[in-house]
């Protein structure tokens, strides 16, 4: 059988697009604005001299290479719960070059991924959106966005769901949007993939941090730690990172991997936050706005083993392999990494789509 095509859109460093490779598909184009981002493409994915990484604006892109399925993890930010969650932000605008790809090729499928507040961007009431980990209803931006996708080129049959991917053998908290559009020209039912671990029996356990086949504390190196070379010590650490606990035990999944180096979790090895432990917790932890007061003239008693995660150890928290080319500055590593989608949870995905590919009608049977 012909391996079916993937295109990637907003490609990053590769998530996705690892995600789709590793599940049979084959790439046939990825676009990204960032140089960084496109030579660890080209080093990960261009093994011949045939031109599949495409560096420019997509704005400008006139022609998309058609392909099966087309994946597109437009821009988060200004949707993040962790950012501005601006409904007038000019990245939350870029999902109509998503749908302008779609509609010129008219794929088979398409998959978007995105965060969790894409749901609830622009929604300031306090109604109930999630649920045991469920969407339970869109707000009226995402209503409208889903709506748009479904009705680009010949009409699509679109699908969204919360996953985690510590369902799926992530050993990280990472919760993310998945929506997936069906062409109403195909006969499939596609479905979500069912999550591999957890804390039921028929679950495997979740992936820890102290896994032995990922041997994420072995393959620390110093120079692949970011520090940030203010004040008296080797390292700064600012009031908002000293304003949360940002350490998770070797046998636990870790935190989220943000994008910005300043912020990547600790690593597992630094005892605390503080010294002592409890230094700013329960009374003695400040407001909010106090915090930068607060940080400032207690610095000595910031932990000397506070230490972060390097950015190699992120990649394979995020579940890239160890080996896998990241190019550019350590901050620039640190950025493509965190805004990656974890290629394993991708590749769950791209297998519920891959049945169409072998003349079934479904993703699996029940």
């Amino acid at each position: 059988m012909k391996k079916p095509t993937v295109s990637t859109l907003f490609a990053g460093c590769g998530g996705d697009t690892l995600g789709f490779v590793n599940a049979g598909f084959e790439l046939v184009y990825a676009n990204d604005n960032n140089p960084d981002a496109c030579d660890t493409l080209r080093k990960r994915f261009e093994k011949t001299k045939k031109e599949i990484i495409h560096k420019e604006r997509i704005q400008k892109i006139n022609e998309f290479k058609s392909s099966n399925v087309i994946t597109g993890g437009f821009p988060c930010q200004g949707f993040s719960l962790a950012g501005p969650r601006q409904v007038e932000d000019k990245r939350n605008t870029l999902y109509q070059e998503l749908k302008r790809a779609i509609n010129q090729n008219n794929p088979k499928f398409f998959v978007a991924e995105n965060v969790k507040g894409f749901v609830t961007i622009g929604e300031n009431n306090k109604q109930k959106y999630f649920q045991k980990g469920e969407i339970l209803k869109l707000g009226k931006v995402a209503a409208a966005i889903i709506k748009e996708l479904e009705e680009v080129g010949n009409g699509y049959t679109v699908s969204r769901e919360l996953h985690n991917a510590k369902d799926f053998g992530v050993p990280q908290d990472r919760e993310r949007i998945i929506i997936v559009g069906v062409s109403k020209d195909i006969d499939f039912t596609f479905k979500f993939p069912k999550s591999t671990h957890g804390n039921e029996k028929h679950l495997e356990d979740y992936v820890r941090l102290n896994d032995k086949k990922l041997n994420i504390k072995g393959i620390k190196e110093d120079n692949e730690i970011f520090r940030e070379k203010k004040g008296k010590r080797k390292d700064y650490f600012s009031s908002r990172y000293m304003s949360r606990n940002r350490i998770r035990r070797w046998d636990q999944t870790s935190f989220t991997i943000p994008a910005e180096a300043r912020q990547v979790p600790a690593s597992p090895d630094s005892k605390n936050m503080w010294s002592p432990k409890n230094f700013a917790s329960g009374p003695n932890r400040p407001k909010d706005d106090a915090w930068p007061a607060f940080r400032e003239k207690n610095a000595k008693h910031i932990s000397k083993s506070l230490e972060r995660l390097s950015w190699r150890q992120c990649a394979v928290i995020q579940g890239f392999p160890p080996d896998y080319p990241f190019c550019g500055d350590i901050v620039s590593k640190y950025r493509q990494i965190g805004n990656a989608v974890p290629p394993p949870l991708m590749e769950k995905i791209a297998d519920c789509i891959m049945p169409y590919f072998e003349d079934k009608t479904v993703s699996y049977d029940d």
